[in-house]
């Protein structure tokens, strides 16, 4: 007797682009079965509620059949990542202009409010948005590898201090201080910079 529930076979990444690029619809399915729950999780950190989560896992999914070809990702996870980003951050700005939201993106980027303003920047401030994310990957390559993940995690994926702390294997206090002195850091390189003014 066959087993019913037996796992689905989870296809490489490679594999995955594959389907994409032979115009499958196997692909979204392959896609997933591997990248659901993550891909959930971004979203959901950003937006906190579910309905609109599962629209964005869909819009997700059409953004990277509409895009792969002609693109072709070398880093398919990164790939689905600044998909779901994008799709989420565009939902969540047209929910806040209607009413304040509270996520784990709101809290995250209250963090960072100290440092940069996130107000939609004038066609002045474009030059100095540019400088700013320069500055900015600048900084994170400086970073040791664990503190560059917390980072990324925190304000990029919105993830739970918690979270972070789980998969660095440290505590959520370490979590906190190493934030917090990346916070101090980079609001210092910014006034270097004459980017941060008190």
């Amino acid at each position: 007797m066959s087993n019913l529930t037996a796992e689905k076979k989870i296809l490489p990444d490679e594999e995955i682009v594959d389907l994409y690029w032979e115009r499958n619809e196997l692909a979204i399915e392959a896609t997933d079965d591997k990248y659901q729950k993550y891909l959930y999780k971004i979203a959901y950190n950003i937006l906190n509620d579910r309905l609109d989560c599962e629209e964005c896992i869909n819009d997700t999914y059409l953004g990277t059949w509409n895009t792969i070809p002609p693109a072709r990702p070398n880093a398919f996870r990164n790939f689905l990542t600044r998909i779901m980003r994008n799709v989420s951050m565009e939902r969540y700005r047209k929910k806040t202009a209607k009413k304040r939201i509270r996520s784990e993106m709101t809290v995250s980027l209250e963090e960072l409010d100290d440092c940069v303003s996130f107000s939609a920047p004038s066609v002045e401030e474009e030059f100095a948005v540019r400088e700013i994310s320069k500055i900015l990957s600048e900084y994170l390559r400086t970073l040791p590898t664990r503190q560059e993940f917390a980072f990324i995690c925190r304000y990029y994926c919105a993830d739970y201090v918690a979270d972070i702390a789980k998969m660095l294997d440290v505590s959520p206090n370490t979590v906190y201080r190493d934030l917090a002195t990346m916070r101090e850091e980079l609001k210092n390189r910014l006034k270097e910079a004459g980017y941060y003014h008190e």
